[in-house]
């Protein structure tokens, strides 16, 4: 329910395919559906296969100005968002319903500047005076469930998940939630880019505190700065989070007051109007027990002007320019590497998007998608699991014991394709035209409760975890399900008049490397009804990391920028998901056209169509910054390293172009990787 705790807890409970980036531009498509002009053709595939595939289009799109990557999902989501926009615009100006009048109201007030710039802080008045009024550090927990559900950022948050013992029971969840850097290492490193950046992050604290009016400001982004670190020493870093096993710390109200004497989780629930008498997961224990230490030592003073950065850092895009763009100063070009903010009507879209996903994704399906394609991304899905079930059964190094579970969790595997079957109820949702923050404090309110509600009822396992415009895809491995929203079922993914080379080389791989999350080191700790529970003999698990390491140590050895390494273990997941999900594509392929003399397009077979298809899928353009930001805190590797990594381990891949064993594009046989 709060963003970020929402954020990492999904990221975790909901193995995604991509982290799916903002803006973009596509380029037409021969009749075969490849763009031979975004190929480089002069290239040595052999040497690299990545220029080869993508050289033409990666020379032709750098990073735009209001970007700090640019890649195929840009592409796409470039084409949704003009899709959103008209929506939005139509539903602003005439609405044909009560949703879309919501829509149109929550779009209109982000839009329109005038009123925002005039307002200034007017309309966060009762915030901040809460926190003005803040007596006694034991009146927080009062104060905090007031500020949690008009989605304030500040020191926790609170996610509503299956229980990983009991999925068929929602458990709610307490997640670190306090620090304004992307992950605990920024706060600890001594070298000089790191020092550099908390230099850069501290004045940014500071400019922001002084837009509050704040005439300490610099002293008090020391504060600031003292207290989330003080955090982050004792938080989860992002290798913590892989590992589910660190996920399940399911307690009792007492137990986890022991973790804070002095704080009082019971004023805290009562004051959210929650039960407090229910089972609660607190992630991260030591994390709150630095928390507390903080509420004994740190003077109420302290606290005040961190609830004030929380606030203003939180609801900064939603305020006037002058807090936008400092933030966007820190987060998008000191961080990411953009140089300007991308165009307003682009992030009013996104935070409608954020504020109402479902509802707009509904808007979004009427418009944009074909009964045809998701016949033909089932049949695909269909295929991608027939072939999985065979290379189980006849998987060598895997007991007949843990194999029949294996089969028995593939078995009940359950498959979400466009959007939902039912429509989410936004009756209780009320807008209106006075004020774009209000309006994202109303709508952040109604989807806190709405979570909140499902705390220790009943898993819903058709509900959908990401909306239908989103380009992205998922394992939910507490559902044991797929989901490929209407987003990502697009060129250069996916096309209804597609061959099936390209078709299958990039949506159908995406499709198995969801499926194969279920298999990868994390989701493999998932039994078939999405219980975090071990059903792999003690023999088999150590063949399976024997061999996952050998991917790991691989892309260890990938140098992302500088003389910064991919995190081997971090990415481990995405890639085992990747490697695993692009050879049952292509065992699929084969399948699909068994027997059929299936003639070359462009010059290609379908084999090399189907890997080029793979590698066009990958193409991105990074700023250093960002790319520095994926390596340090993202499970998937940089995109270059997910195109290549799995080829240069596949036979297929080698037979298919004639690669000589040597070709640097080939790891050596005897080094390559074999998992599924």
């Amino acid at each position: 329910m709060q963003t970020r705790a929402s954020s990492v807890l999904a990221l975790l409970l909901a193995l995604t395919a991509c982290n799916a980036p903002k803006g973009g531009a596509h380029g037409a498509s021969s009749a075969s559906g490849l763009t031979l002009a975004d190929m480089d053709l002069s290239a040595d595939p052999a040497k690299d296969f990545y220029r080869y595939a993508n050289g033409g289009w990666l020379d032709a799109n750098p990073v735009p100005a209001d970007e700090a990557a640019f890649g195929v999902f840009h592409e796409i989501e470039k084409r949704n968002q003009l899709v959103l926009r008209s929506i939005l615009e139509d539903a602003a100006a005439k609405p044909t319903d009560a949703l879309h009048a919501k829509l149109g109201d929550y779009y209109a007030t982000g839009m329109d500047e005038q009123v925002i710039e005039r307002q200034g802080l007017v309309p966060l008045a009762d915030e901040l005076a809460e926190i003005s009024a803040l007596a006694r550090t034991d009146a927080l927990p009062a104060l905090l469930a007031r500020l949690h559900p008009r989605g304030v950022s500040a020191v926790f948050g609170l996610s509503v998940f299956p229980d990983l013992s009991d999925t068929s029971t929602n458990l709610l969840y307490v997640a670190q939630d306090g620090l304004g850097l992307p992950e605990k290492d920024y706060y600890l490193r001594d070298d000089t880019e790191s020092t550099e950046l908390r230099r850069k992050y501290q004045e940014h604290v500071g400019r922001m505190l002084a837009l509050l009016g704040d005439a300490a400001s610099e002293e008090h982004a020391a504060t600031v700065l003292e207290m989330e670190t003080e955090l982050a020493r004792r938080s989860f870093g992002a290798l913590d989070f892989r590992d589910p096993q660190n996920l399940a710390n399911k307690v009792d109200l007492a137990a986890l007051q022991a973790l804070t004497p002095h704080f009082d989780w019971t004023r805290y629930f009562s004051a959210l109007g929650h039960q407090p008498d229910q089972p609660v997961n607190p992630i991260a224990p030591d994390y709150y027990k630095a928390f507390d230490e903080l509420l004994a030592t740190r003077p109420l003073e302290d606290w005040k002007t961190y609830l004030r950065w929380r606030l203003a850092s939180t609801l900064a895009p939603f305020l006037a320019h002058a807090f936008d763009d400092e933030h966007f100063a820190f987060y998008g070009r000191a961080l990411e590497g953009a140089e300007e903010q991308r165009p307003r009507w682009k992030r009013v879209v996104d935070a409608t998007g954020e504020a109402m996903g479902e509802a707009l994704g509904q808007a979004f399906v009427e418009r944009s998608f074909s009964p045809r394609a998701k016949e033909r991304c089932a049949q695909m899905v269909t295929d991608l699991l027939a072939v999985l079930h065979a290379r189980l059964e006849r998987l060598d190094w895997m007991s007949a014991e843990t194999r029949a579970r294996a089969l028995a969790k593939l078995a009940a595997f359950a498959t979400k394709i466009g959007y939902p079957d039912t429509w989410r109820d936004w009756s209780g949702l009320e807008l209106a035209r006075d004020s774009y923050v209000q309006n994202q404090m109303r709508a952040h309110a109604f989807e806190f409760r709405f979570q909140l509600a499902k705390a220790g009822k009943p898993v819903d396992r058709n509900e959908w975890n990401m909306p239908a415009y989103l380009v992205n895809a998922g394992y939910d491995p507490t559902h044991n399900d797929i989901t490929f929203p209407a987003g990502i079922l697009q060129p250069p993914f996916f096309d209804e008049n597609y061959d099936d080379a390209l078709n299958y080389g990039a949506m159908g791989a995406v499709i198995g490397h969801e499926i194969t999350h279920g298999f990868d080191d994390e989701g493999s700790q998932f039994d078939a009804q999405g219980n975090l529970a071990n059903w792999w003999s003690e023999s088999d698990r150590a063949e399976f990391e024997r061999r996952a390491k050998v991917v790991s140590d691989q892309f260890d050895g990938y140098v992302a920028v500088g003389d910064l390494h991919v995190n081997g273990k971090l990415t481990l997941g995405e890639n085992l998901a990747d490697f695993a999900g692009l050879t049952i594509a292509f065992d699929a392929l084969m399948l699909r056209q068994q027997g059929q003399r299936v003639a070359p397009l462009d010059g290609f077979t379908p084999a090399q169509r189907f890997f080029l298809a793979w590698a066009r899928a990958w193409r991105m353009n990074y700023t250093d910054a960002a790319l520095k930001l994926q390596v340090n805190t993202n499970p998937h590797a940089p995109a270059r390293f997910r195109a290549l990594g799995p080829l240069s381990n596949m036979d297929a891949f080698q037979e298919a172009f004639g690669f000589r064993d040597d070709a640097p594009v080939m790891r050596p046989r005897a080094e390559r990787a074999k998992v599924w």
